[in-house]
């Protein structure tokens, strides 16, 4: 071994009079002086001069500078990730968002303000739950209006932070409570990514409609039943017709439209209804009784599941 080094040694001045390679002794191997691909430009020429002699050495020292450069040019393609947490328990976020999450350098999770200033975010509850250090959790504010252009700065803000913080080497994750893709106006800042070219991959969590079928002991579909699911924007003419043509309808974000289920409730007696908050929270709330649906109030976290 002894006598391989002090060949590698010799070999290595040599290289170092040609200004591509200066050895260090600490690793007892040479390392090159300049850019990939000028060394291997350098390599190619003194290979050519000292074919016999130094080919090995020559190899030895580019393959670790080619493997260096490949696994940097991979690091670059590190997505940014959007995670779903669930409907409030943390619970019932999948073990694939966890594990993401316990390794994340910035964490970005959604959150509104209070008229008295006070700071809320269910998410943050759900991360504080899962032991997420705080030092990686970075809030942004959403405005609690139907004027979506406010919504729509913090958003922008996001995504040029994350933009900012992007280098290939963080992971970088954006929350959404229930699942990412499903009714999650998230989708903003991954199509800004998706435009910008910087990678982006999405992990699937549990819906909020689906957690509540589990609360409420009821099969949400069965066998060769229909599901429609709904925004919160609906008529009552429109829930008849679905109704009407056998399929079982989920509203969701049911306080945009609380006038109108209150009315339907009251002058139908067919459908059957099962109404939820908060499900996942200690705060959950589920009743089928259609004479407290029909009278009572909705907040934000509510949804109707009606059968026909």
């Amino acid at each position: 071994m002894g006598e391989e080094v002090e060949s590698c040694r010799a070999e290595a001045d040599l290289l170092s009079d040609l200004d591509v390679f200066e050895w260090q002794p600490d690793i007892n191997r040479s390392v090159a002086k300049h850019s990939p691909a000028r060394t291997i430009f350098m390599c190619v020429l003194i290979y050519i001069h000292y074919k016999d002699t130094y080919y090995t050495c020559l190899f030895g020292a580019i393959y670790p500078i080619l493997h260096t450069e490949n696994n940097k040019q991979a690091s670059m393609h590190t997505p940014v990730y959007f995670v779903s947490l669930g409907p409030g328990d943390p619970e019932l976020i999948t073990l694939k968002g966890l594990k993401i999450l316990q390794q994340a350098h910035t964490v970005f999770y959604p959150a509104t303000q209070s008229k008295q200033g006070e700071v809320v975010s269910r998410a943050a509850t759900i991360l504080h739950a899962l032991e997420i250090p705080e030092s990686v959790l970075c809030p942004f504010i959403l405005p609690m209006s139907k004027d979506r252009s406010h919504a729509q700065q913090a958003y922008d803000s996001v995504y040029e932070e994350v933009v900012k913080q992007h280098d290939g080497e963080k992971r970088l994750v954006i929350v959404a409570e229930g699942d990412a893709g499903f009714y999650s106006s998230i989708h903003y800042i991954m199509d800004r990514l998706n435009d910008a070219g910087i990678p982006s991959e999405r992990i699937a969590g549990v819906p909020a409609f689906i957690a509540a079928g589990a609360l409420g002991g009821i099969h949400v579909v069965k066998q060769e039943e229909k599901l429609l699911v709904l925004p919160g924007i609906v008529t009552g003419e429109e829930l008849e017709q679905y109704l009407g043509s056998g399929l079982t309808v989920v509203i969701m974000k049911l306080s945009q439209c609380g006038d109108v289920i209150s009315a339907f409730i009251k002058g139908d007696a067919g459908y059957q209804y099962h109404y939820f908050e908060n499900v996942g929270t200690e705060k959950e709330y589920y009743t089928d009784k259609r004479e407290e649906i029909a009278c009572g109030r909705f907040p934000y976290f509510s949804l109707l599941l009606i059968k026909p």
